[in-house]
């Protein structure tokens, strides 16, 4: 058995590394190819919808006063700004009702005190939802503004007799500087996936940032009751929970946008994402394999091509094997990322998808192991 080994090791790895790569290719080509060659067709809607934009802010009047005029700026006929104040004790109340004088379809929802044990901002954004005027609702954050004025009309346009939920894109502001470029790729790759499965007809998450359904899917499925134990869920989880093949579909055009701050804070962003990979294990467990899978594939790419590349090290014909099989992976990385990236304006992304894709193949496994530790 030793001497077979020793003998064919390098044909082993080489099979090993190609089938990775087979995998991954057919990630790119059968889920997200979907996303990326995707055509999405600039219609009136046949109906102006009827929209509560709901947001919730807890002292955040700093991020409101800058937030809110785009929000009230919205080209839409029909539309309302539901906040729910949730128990600030800044001048979030008084900014509010100073905006509520000239804007009569601003409504505040006081939440001064509250016994429960609700995590997150699921029990005020549940009192949003509830206080909203309209049967569609549009979620965004305190700290996101929308692109455009267009925000509100492209996303209300998808709402049918059929859809009920709609997945929107929330960008982080572009600056100069590494982390910047790291946490818009990390957004950039969530979207791709998640864009990409709700067009394969399995939608599993959205963002809260950039989201919209029907009162009747919220109330119809007991709104966030099934995790109110958890600090987060009110996006990801409740779309998986929610959202099927015929009710859901997707908005990404530019103008339907929302921007959400840079973040400055590494460990901040650490900790969100190892929170993240914790609420994975609650996904259904389809989804939840094909992600498992999915990023398995990312970083054991790398540890079965060091092994290839060290087996087959004076071999050059091997070497030129290997050489070609990961140049087949990236073509497929690069046509799916970067015309997914075009789509949702991050081109400046697409020249160092190599170099992210190194690092998050390193970082997962770190995230996945803290999340196991988490509590």
């Amino acid at each position: 058995m030793t001497n077979f080994l020793s003998t064919f090791l390098p044909e082993i790895t080489i099979s090993i590394l190609g089938l990775v790569v087979f995998f991954q290719i057919l990630y790119y080509v059968i889920l997200f190819f979907r996303f990326s060659f995707h055509k999405q067709k600039l219609t009136e809607p046949k109906e102006y919808f009827p929209v509560s934009i709901v947001l919730v802010a807890k002292n955040e009047a700093h991020l409101l006063i800058k937030t809110l005029p785009k929000l009230l700026q919205q080209d839409y006929p029909y539309f309302e700004v539901v906040v729910v104040n949730d128990n600030s004790d800044d001048a979030t109340p008084q900014l509010i009702k100073d905006f509520q004088t000239h804007h009569p379809n601003l409504k505040l929802i006081h939440l001064e005190s509250s016994v429960t044990n609700i995590k997150g901002k699921k029990f005020p954004l549940s009192l949003g939802i509830k206080a909203a005027s309209y049967e569609h609702v549009l979620l965004t954050d305190a700290h996101c503004f929308p692109a455009s004025t267009q925000w509100v009309k492209l996303v209300a346009r998808h709402f049918n007799d059929s859809t009920k939920i709609v997945l929107g894109f929330n960008s982080i502001k572009k600056k100069i500087g590494f982390f910047n470029a790291l946490i818009r790729f990390d957004k950039l790759h969530k979207a791709i996936q998640y864009f990409s499965y709700c067009l394969a007809k399995i939608p599993f998450m959205g963002e809260g940032q950039n989201l919209a359904y029907t009162k009747t899917v919220f109330f119809n499925n007991k709104g966030f009751a099934s995790q109110n134990h958890l600090r987060f869920g009110d996006d990801d989880l409740f779309v998986n929970q929610v959202a099927t093949g015929f009710n859901c579909t997707i908005e990404y055009q530019k103008d339907a946008h929302t921007i959400s701050p840079a973040q400055s804070n590494f460990r901040n962003w650490v900790l969100l994402k190892t929170f993240r990979t914790k609420t994975l294990k609650l996904y259904r467990k389809n989804v939840r394999f094909f992600l498992r899978f999915y990023h398995f594939l990312i970083t054991f790419f790398y540890l079965a091509l060091g092994f290839a590349i060290y087996i087959n090290l004076h071999q050059s014909f091997y070497l030129l094997v290997v050489a070609s099989i990961v140049a087949l992976k990236f073509i497929f990385q690069y046509i799916s990322f970067g015309f997914a990236a075009a789509k949702l304006n991050e081109t400046r992304l697409i020249p160092h998808i190599l170099l992210f894709d190194i690092l998050f193949a390193a970082l997962n496994p770190l995230f996945f192991t803290a999340s196991i530790f988490k509590k």
